[in-house]
């Protein structure tokens, strides 16, 4: 199967799940992630669930750090990716509608890269800006997914560097001496002595001033070495929760 045709099957099923419940009932989650929002009590959650005849919940919700995580499908904010870090006065995340680019007509149309509009709501008094692409632009923009090794990480306010990186998802091992992504949507995965596993990252990447997608990467990044959590800031970095079985 094409793999754009199997994407956008896969978004179909994930929009009618959206749509499926009204957040109360029992779901399982299956992952958890929480970023504090910078100068404010509020945390900004990741999460994945299922519930009853395999029905999926996911997306991002945000909650006061006084409050105990609960899935409310009309909570969820209205996209699937962030694109900047967020702070108290604005989150920014990007989706996309298909403008006559699904099914038969993607390969009819031209891709677009610059926003076919930008929405504006508020959320826990958060002001949220949901930046629309076309359906085909997008997926164009979609790197794929990148494994590393890695030896060595330093942040800095916006960016994460990686250091003496191997490629382990191609068979030519590429080898980076940096990796440079941004802040935002990055997600640790930690055991339960701190100790990073796995970081994620989802990285789109908008021009500042016109908002036209430069490009879209997914990086598994294992590190050689032990690192722990505490490490890093909490600034744009997301970090794994543990839920009860």
């Amino acid at each position: 199967m094409n793999i754009r045709i199997f994407k956008l099957l896969f978004l179909i099923l994930m929009f009618s799940t959206y749509g499926c419940g009204t957040g109360v009932g029992e779901w399982t989650i299956s992952e958890l992630y929480a970023q504090k929002i910078e100068g404010t009590s509020k945390i900004l959650y990741k999460y994945d669930a299922w519930g009853g005849r395999d029905s999926n919940a996911n997306g991002f919700i945000i909650l006061d750090s006084s409050e105990t995580f609960k899935i409310d499908l009309q909570n969820n904010l209205p996209f699937y990716n962030l694109s900047d870090i967020p702070n108290k006065t604005k989150i920014e995340g990007i989706t996309h509608e298909c403008y006559n680019s699904c099914g038969d007509d993607y390969y009819k149309s031209q891709p677009i890269f610059k926003p076919m509009k930008i929405k504006k709501s508020e959320s826990n008094g958060i002001n949220i800006e949901t930046i629309i692409y076309q359906y085909r632009g997008y997926s164009e923009k979609d790197g794929g997914l990148e494994r590393y090794v890695f030896e060595k990480i330093v942040e800095t306010k916006d960016s994460l560097f990686f250091y003496n990186l191997n490629d382990v998802e191609s068979m030519d091992g590429i080898h980076l001496d940096e990796l440079k992504v941004k802040k935002g949507e990055i997600y640790l995965q930690q055991n339960d002595n701190g100790e990073i596993k796995k970081i994620i990252v989802e990285q789109r990447s908008l021009n500042p001033k016109t908002k036209e997608l430069i490009d879209g990467r997914t990086c598994f990044l294992t590190p050689k070495n032990k690192i722990f959590a505490k490490e890093l800031s909490e600034r744009g970095i997301f970090r794994k929760i543990k839920t009860a079985k």
